[in-house]
C-alpha cells in the first residue's frame, strides 16, 4: 500500500508532508508517495534527519491511495489533517 510521510513543523505545529526532494510541504498533493518498503525507508531516513535538526516533530507514515497522480489519505484522521481546518 502506498504511504506518505507526515510531521508537524516544530515551531508552528503546522501539518507538513515530505516531498520527493526532501523538503516539507503543506499540501499533501505535493507529497512524495512511497510505493514500496525501500522508498518508504528512504523517506523515513530523510525525515529522521530533519527531526534531529529540530525542524519537525511527530514524524510518521500513513497509508494513501493515489488518484490522478496525487495522494489522498485513507483515514479520517489524515483527511482532517490534510484539510488544514479545525473540526467542531
Amino acid at each position: 500500500m502506498p504511504e506518505v510521510v507526515t510531521a508537524n513543523k516544530l515551531h508552528t505545529g503546522t501539518v507538513v508532508y515530505l516531498d520527493g526532494e526532501g523538503f516539507w510541504v503543506e499540501e499533501i498533493r505535493h507529497a512524495a508517495v512511497a510505493g514500496d518498503t525501500e522508498a518508504l525507508k528512504r523517506l523515513e531516513a530523510i525525515a529522521a534527519r530533519s527531526a534531529a535538526r529540530n525542524e519537525v516533530t511527530s514524524v510518521y507514515a500513513f497509508a494513501v491511495r493515489v488518484v490522478d497522480g496525487c495522494a489522498e489519505p485513507l483515514s479520517v484522521r489524515e483527511k482532517i489533517r490534510a484539510a488544514h481546518t479545525p473540526t467542531v
